[in-house]
């Protein structure tokens, strides 16, 4: 009677992280000002300050986009993780752990004949670099916005006016979408060719992003 319970409850322990990050991405992305940057701007924003250090309070000569609002479609996201400080952080403060009240000397099982189970831990989520993400609501079954957002994010700079160096490394590439976007997402980075670019079922093209990410599918995008 129980064991289903308990395996619930184990189950709802795996998908937690997932449910605190993939949430704060979307909130960053329909809520803007919920999730901030380093720089005080949104996480993603088209307006992120980018310059010499040192100016009258320390301004900047010029800003970096991370974001492309031009699109309708659901939001997509570009992510580099090879990095030591990564876009996104998870931190598990304490570790999660079931409690079984279930003895004679429990309060509710003495006074009521009720056995509790719990599950209890500390974690959140927060932000990293925004140098090393890309969100963008464009139409992802079109190969040219997915390039253009390698192209925004190679193309940002440090402060110091070097590149910054994102998506450099072949490894720990991703590309987040929602699961409306799991088959566009899937072509996109397993085929040989695209079909049907751009909604035309006549036009067939060799996909030269083949494998240049590793796909993540998240119901809490949607």
């Amino acid at each position: 009677m129980y064991e289903p319970v308990i395996e619930q409850l184990g189950w709802d322990t795996k998908v937690h992280p997932d449910s605190l990050l993939f949430s704060m991405i979307k909130n960053a992305v329909t809520t803007p000002s919920s999730v901030l940057s380093f720089d005080g701007q949104p996480f993603f924003s088209a307006t992120h300050p980018v310059g010499p250090l040192g100016a009258a309070n320390d301004a900047r000569d010029t800003v970096a986009s991370n974001v492309n609002t031009s699109g309708s479609g659901p939001y997509w996201y570009l992510l580099d993780a090879s990095r030591a400080v990564r876009p996104f952080i998870f931190q598990l403060r304490r570790e999660y752990a079931m409690t079984r009240m279930n003895t004679l000397t429990d309060e509710a099982v003495f006074t009521r004949r009720e056995f509790r189970f719990g599950v209890d831990g500390r974690a959140n989520t927060g932000v990293g670099l925004w140098q090393l993400a890309y969100a963008s609501n464009t139409d992802l079954s079109v190969p040219s916005n997915y390039g253009a957002a390698r192209a925004a994010m190679r193309s940002i700079k440090t402060d110091a006016g070097l590149p910054f160096g994102a998506l450099t490394s072949p490894n720990d590439i991703y590309l987040l979408v929602p699961p409306a976007l799991e088959e566009v997402g899937a072509q996109l980075l397993h085929s040989d060719f695209m079909v049907g670019i751009g909604g035309s079922a006549s036009v067939t093209t060799g996909n030269i992003w083949k494998s240049t990410a590793t796909l993540i599918v998240s119901e809490y995008l949607s």
